[in-house]
């Protein structure tokens, strides 16, 4: 298992398999801070680009909770696959993610709850007695 902490940086692609399991597909990236004592200063280190997969009730969630650029934390299973392309070998890599989690740390805003007023009867005899 790895847990990695990133970026949304695509939108949520959902499916219904065959087999009727859903599943969602997005990617992340995540980039490495690292503090330069001698300047004083953090610098971006090398950035990691992940597919995610996610099946299932987790892909149902995922495809109403995240969008493009919301921070997340991602933990589940590393696959690495091998193929060619254009006479060129890659590599793609890619999680089976067991959880997904907003990462609250770095959330700007989740907005604020609406003010739901109290509601007041008219006539006081009407007002239910809390007890």
């Amino acid at each position: 298992m790895i847990t990695v902490v990133g970026t949304v940086v695509s939108d949520v692609t959902y499916k219904h398999g065959e087999d009727g399991k859903t599943n969602a597909f997005f990617r992340i990236s995540s980039t490495e801070r690292r503090y330069n004592t001698a300047l004083g200063e953090w610098e971006d280190g090398e950035t990691l680009w992940l597919g995610v997969w996610c099946w299932r009730k987790l892909a149902d969630s995922v495809k109403t909770t995240l969008s493009k650029g919301d921070p997340v934390i991602v933990q589940g299973k590393l696959r690495i696959r091998t193929y060619e392309k254009d006479d060129v070998k890659r590599q793609s890599f890619n999680v089976d993610a067991a959880h997904v989690g907003l990462d609250l740390s770095r959330v700007q805003s989740l907005g604020a709850a609406p003010l739901v007023e109290p509601r007041v009867a008219d006539d006081p005899a009407e007002e239910p007695i809390p007890f």
